[in-house]
């Protein structure tokens, strides 16, 4: 503070030394939190893949019954979110409470994540699973071994989404 009262604080830095970051370093209880901060990540990353692609693909589909009741459904929880204590109750119902999987489920499926795969699907050609079909693979065969590699830049995004929404879901 002395230096900031005399004036002599500039663009660069006064006394520059890297004994905090030592502290925390050398810290247990950094690293632990450090651990679990990344395997809510990458396991919140990949069960969210899991269930947008899931839910995504049959609502691509034009012949799925239902299909727009459903879509409205997630419009509405969309434009409505319940809030921060209706998890909190939720969570607590499921007895998740101070676990990892209370961190990862409330955000495993993004309404905008899922239009965004859904509509990506919709792109992909039905000439293409209809010969997956003549060929006799079913619809979760067609999903894993043709839509899937197609769909791999759009995962990839869309897996950077929820990558960016776990590590930041500070409150959750």
């Amino acid at each position: 503070t002395g230096a900031v009262s005399a004036g002599r604080v500039t663009f660069w830095p006064l006394d520059c030394t890297l004994n905090t970051y030592r502290y925390v370093l050398q810290d247990k209880l950094f690293w632990s939190s450090f651990r679990n901060s990344v395997v809510i990540t990458l396991g919140g990353t990949a069960i969210a893949l899991f269930v947008t692609t899931l839910a995504a693909y049959p609502l691509s589909k034009p012949h799925f019954r239902g299909r727009r009741v459903i879509l409205l459904m997630y419009v509405f929880t969309m434009l409505f979110y319940g809030g921060m204590v209706s998890i909190y109750v939720f969570m607590r119902s499921l007895n998740l409470l101070n676990t990892l999987a209370c961190q990862i489920i409330p955000l495993a499926l993004s309404q905008y994540n899922l239009f965004v795969m859904k509509t990506f699907f919709e792109g992909l050609p039905e000439a293409i699973e209809e010969s997956a079909h003549i060929d006799g693979a079913g619809p979760l065969r067609t999903l894993w071994s043709i839509v899937l590699p197609l769909s791999l830049p759009s995962l990839a995004t869309i897996g950077l989404f929820y990558a960016v929404g776990y590590w930041n879901s500070y409150y959750h």
